[in-house]
């Protein structure tokens, strides 16, 4: 006679962990935290580092899908940032966020694949819609094969 162990029902108020629909990666903190607090409000699970290392291994640990990165950050720029979580195999969607909105696509245009590139200070309601058009196209494709669902 087989024994199986069944694991006991979840509460239910258990809300399983996800990862975030949107990493913000941007040294000034004060404006992750104004970001993050307007999405959420309009029920997106967001998060954000200040720190690009840490940003790095946040999304090669657990991807979010979709990274909003600033370009100028001190430590590591975004473009880079960037670069290097696309070769660690992070396949979700990126928005690039710049007060100099020519010169980071001059940069990037043969370096990383990027959505969008919005221009600094970010009008709310189109970084909604932008956020939303990917998410929603993220949906439908499967993460395994690239084929829509």
């Amino acid at each position: 006679m087989f024994s199986r162990e069944i694991s006991p029902r979840p509460p239910a108020n258990y809300i399983a962990y996800k990862a975030p629909d949107v990493l913000i990666v941007d040294d000034e903190e004060y404006v992750c935290r104004e970001l993050v607090e307007y999405l959420r409000g309009r029920g997106f699970r967001a998060n954000f580092e200040t720190d690009p290392r840490s940003a790095i291994a946040t999304i090669e640990r657990d991807p979010p899908l979709t990274i909003l990165v600033d370009i100028n950050m001190s430590e590591l720029n975004g473009t880079r940032v960037v670069e290097l979580v696309q070769n660690l195999g992070f396949n979700g969607v990126v928005i690039l966020m710049s007060g100099d909105v020519d010169s980071v696509y001059r940069a990037t245009a043969d370096r990383v694949n990027v959505l969008h590139v919005l221009e600094k200070p970010i009008p709310l309601e189109v970084l909604t819609r932008f956020l939303r058009g990917a998410l929603a196209a993220k949906s439908r494709v499967s993460p395994g094969n690239g084929e829509v669902e």
